[in-house]
């Protein structure tokens, strides 16, 4: 059963639930927000996969993640749609001590209330954009 388009989520509150979640080291929470087929491509830090596939690979990251101890955490100044149920999320990246690394953006792809596929950059979205991957 489908939801009704007055009870859908508005989809930049799907990639922000996303995201507190990541930040809460909320694995549950996270899987909420993604497809059980999600298409995961996260940031390349060191140990750290180029992609994960399905529920199973967002666990096998986030597992990654903590063996790792990559204490990363996303500080999001806006979301936005681009497009047909696509959401940038953009804003920097911090450390364990809130220093900051630098500048983080991601383009979602929703169907519905969910997320089917991720790809995070340690960019701004202006490089985004003259990449041509925003429309």
């Amino acid at each position: 059963m489908s939801l009704s388009l007055s009870a859908r989520q508005l989809p930049e509150s799907v990639v922000s639930r996303w995201v507190d979640a990541f930040n809460a080291r909320d694995l549950d929470g996270m899987l909420g927000c993604v497809a059980a087929n999600v298409d995961f491509h996260p940031l390349r830090l060191s140990g750290i996969a180029a992609s994960y596939r399905g529920h199973d690979g967002v666990q096998e990251w986030f597992a990654r993640l903590r063996q790792l101890r990559h204490e990363v955490r996303i500080v999001l100044h806006e979301t936005r749609e681009v497009g047909q149920d696509r959401v940038l999320a953009a804003g920097s990246l911090s450390l364990a001590g809130d220093s900051n690394v630098g500048s983080f953006c991601a383009l979602h792809q929703l169907d519905g209330d969910l997320i089917v596929a991720v790809h995070q950059y340690l960019t701004d979205p202006e490089m985004i954009e003259s990449l041509g991957l925003i429309p």
